[in-house]
């Protein structure tokens, strides 16, 4: 879907797909975050603090990460991008968002379960 031009620029539609993928990861990254503080603050299950800020900190580096691609992927219409320079931008940063998503979820399941039966 990447329009046909000569200067090797990438017009808009060809990375709106990665848009919306990093668009959903940071919503998906301020839920978490946002369920991590509700049980540092509920009366029920008790996280430790350190290891909740370990966690807030891969799930804030995913949805910033997230937020920073969006916002590059969107300013597009405004400044163009060479295309192999961009799909490498995209890649390292679906690697990025994956990763800390990921260390992020499972270092509080693994908090969250050690709190339930210590």
């Amino acid at each position: 879907m990447v329009e046909d031009n000569t200067s090797g620029d990438v017009t808009p539609v060809a990375f709106a797909r990665a848009y919306d993928w990093f668009k959903h990861m940071t919503g998906i990254a301020l839920i978490s975050i946002g369920g991590v503080f509700a049980f540092l603050d509920g009366d029920g299950v008790k996280l430790d603090p350190k290891r909740a800020v370990i966690v807030i900190a891969f799930l804030g580096l995913s949805g910033v990460t997230s937020l920073l691609m969006s916002s590059s992927l969107a300013g597009l219409e405004t400044k163009p991008v060479e295309q192999g320079k961009l799909a490498r931008r995209v890649k390292i940063g679906q690697a990025t968002v994956t990763m800390s998503l990921s260390i992020g979820l499972g270092a509080f399941i693994q908090t969250f379960l050690s709190a339930m039966f210590p």
